[in-house]
């Protein structure tokens, strides 16, 4: 069933109202919603950052911290966006009229959606060409008489291997990127996390990746030429994501089907070939046995903050306009739930699979799991190649592999892409009647941006916007929403708009989340990246000085905004003075309206900005907790 433009205020009498918002489109059916908000969820973090960290934090032990965070963090807060986003039917663009001081958060959101669709896609740029190589026979990872190979070259399937005595690789040893959410692996909390025990020289998986893959250059001023093989993945990509967006949610929605899925069947399918072979029972024991002595260490407990947060992609707006389009009344409730156990329990299938096969390897190498774990790319695209090559078959299980990668990639990549197009859709209407040439456009010009990653040196430009580009803006965005929601707006006015939408009342764990809860883990978790913070680097190499001011560049563009619009709205708001002003920039705006009518609810009736924002504070705290019953 197709979406079609719907009027959700239903009737024709409705769109008299000058606040009545514009037709919507609207998901063509639940499960296009569910499986494109799912494949979003399931990033590349899933796959390659959780299981280190896990590893790392307590093996199993390290779960109670993680399943706590999920459903006092993750949970409420994407009930949260999801549902201002679904009562308002706005998108991330101006949903923010319930509080109009915080505007700004819309375009702040839209500028950091621009620089993830930007950056994020040589990802799954890499995984394409990786795919590719896998038809290849040998697996050209897995030797080292190749071209871009160097005399300190070793190869695990070499037989000399195990006597070889262990040192560590100058190519990776370090931060083999940070990471924020888009690739889920924020590792400044902790220590280097993709140092690595190696045997002496460098690993040919490790000399694909750095001389043939990348052809690194010496540094970050070293850009030179744009490598082809790299250029014609990534356009390659950028036509694959620009088909499936091409038509918006009614063509995303049904693209999901297959890419939100089929991680699962191929994994599952590796997982069960890996469980086979010999050490793999091993690795997978290693990976989940419990050291409950971790959980006296409060880093343990900001690590699963961290993961929990940044794989759910709350903070991004994404949730907010993905909801948008879904009908009135729809269980947004049961979704936050859903969505959210289903999406976290995949990182824990996910380390399943990447440890049984590094349990083989292992034992067919005789050295200790904890000597070839990495986490990051450096797990995607060295240790697990190592294991796959040396699998029977191994180009069969390296294309089963590559390609659940590259329908992970996708789906966080379709998300990116769809948002920031409707912000532009919703900024300029006439957009929407050109879609599919506004979009061709929207590829375009990504493809031409994102060469620079394809350039020697682009993995140093790659490495530093990914260090900075969400270093805290997401999780101080989602500070402000429930500070926003709950403290200005009322958490007890938002339930009774929630009651209204779903037609149940909003339980008092999840009220007390938003709150207290929510609003404090997000700013432990604010304060902790940056006090941690640390220079960004590559490997052993470090960056001139000047990067870190282009970072912080990078990280506070999508700060400014929300002070620049904040101060205007205060400037522009009725009042003799600036304490009036600043209480009216806290009133919803008239625009501020359910995006649906129900039967027994005028519109009309909907009181938006007549409540009193100066109330005491007792009085909205005992509101919030549902002790009193707020006056509007």
């Amino acid at each position: 069933m197709e979406p079609t433009a719907t009027d959700e205020m239903g009737g024709e009498d409705s769109t008299s109202d000058s606040s009545t918002p514009h037709k919507k489109e609207q998901w063509g059916n639940k499960l296009d919603f569910f499986l494109s908000v799912l494949g979003l969820v399931v990033g590349f973090g899933n796959v390659w950052r959780f299981p280190y960290v896990c590893m790392k934090n307590g093996g199993g032990a390290f779960l109670l911290p993680y399943l706590i965070t999920i459903f006092l963090l993750a949970i409420p807060v994407y009930f949260m966006e999801a549902a201002l986003g679904q009562f308002s039917g706005r998108t991330m663009r101006d949903v923010w009229i319930f509080c109009p001081l915080i505007q700004g958060l819309g375009l702040g959101l839209f500028l950091l959606m621009v620089l993830c669709v930007w950056y994020y896609i040589m990802l799954t740029t890499w995984v394409v060409y990786y795919l590719y190589q896998s038809f290849t026979f040998p697996l050209p990872w897995s030797t080292c008489n190749n071209e871009w190979n160097t005399p300190d070259c070793f190869s695990f399937l070499d037989a000399r291997a195990p006597n070889t005595t262990l040192l560590n690789s100058p190519l990776t040893n370090g931060t083999l990127f940070n990471a924020t959410f888009l690739s889920n692996m924020t590792d400044r909390f902790s220590d280097n996390l993709t140092g690595m025990t190696f045997l002496e020289g460098h690993s040919s998986e490790e000399e694909f990746w750095q001389y043939k893959v990348l052809d690194i250059s010496s540094g970050f001023l070293d850009f030179g030429s744009i490598k082809g093989h790299l250029a014609l993945c990534l356009l390659i990509t950028w036509i694959i994501v620009y088909l499936c967006v091409i038509k918006g949610i009614r063509s995303t929605g049904k693209v999901v089907y297959v890419t939100a899925t089929l991680p699962y069947i191929l994994l599952a399918v590796i997982l069960v070939r890996s469980l086979t072979l010999p050490g793999s029972v091993d690795g997978v024991i290693f990976f989940l046995k419990p050291d409950f002595s971790s959980l006296l260490n409060s880093q343990v407990w900001v690590q699963a903050a961290v993961q929990v947060f940044y794989s759910m992609g709350i903070g991004w707006g994404i949730h907010i306009t993905l909801s948008s389009f879904n009908k009135f009344n729809n269980n947004c409730y049961t979704d936050a739930f859903m969505l959210t156990i289903i999406g976290e329990a995949t990182s824990v299938f996910a380390g399943l699979v990447v440890f049984s096969a590094l349990g083989f390897m292992a034992h067919k190498a005789q050295m200790p799991v904890a000597d070839i774990v990495k986490s990051g790319p450096g797990l995607g695209f060295i240790a697990y190649p190592q294991a796959l090559a040396q699998m029977p078959f191994s180009n069969v299980w390296a294309v089963l592999f590559f390609l659940a990668l590259f329908t992970v990639g996708l789906d966080s990549q379709f998300a990116f892409t769809e948002t920031v197009c409707v912000y532009l859709e919703d900024s300029f209407p006439r957009l929407s009647r050109r879609r599919a040439l506004f979009r061709a456009v929207v590829a375009a010009l990504g493809f031409l941006i994102s060469l620079v990653f394809c350039t020697r040196g682009g993995v140093y430009l790659f490495q530093l916007v990914d260090w900075y580009c969400a270093a805290f803006s997401p999780i101080l965005f989602t500070l402000i929403t429930c500070i926003t929601v709950c403290w200005v707006y009322g958490a007890d006015r938002f339930c009774h708009d929630i009651e209204m939408m779903i037609g149940r009342t909003v339980p008092f764990y999840i009220r007390f989340c938003w709150c207290f809860l929510a609003p404090l883990l997000s700013a432990v978790l604010m304060v902790t990246s940056l006090v941690t913070y640390v220079p960004p680097t590559y490997g052993d190499y470090e960056y001139p000085w000047y990067a870190a001011t282009i970072g912080w560049m990078f990280a506070c563009s999508s700060v400014i905004p929300l002070v620049v619009v904040g101060v205007s709205v205060i400037k522009n708001s009725p009042g003799h003075t600036l304490y009036q002003r600043v209480l009216w920039s806290l009133k919803p705006t008239e625009d501020w309206q359910p995006s649906s009518v129900q039967k027994s609810f005028d519109r009309k009736d909907y009181q938006t900005n007549d409540r009193d924002i100066k109330e005491r504070f007792s009085q909205r705290l005992l509101a919030n907790i549902g002790l009193r019953k707020e006056v509007v």
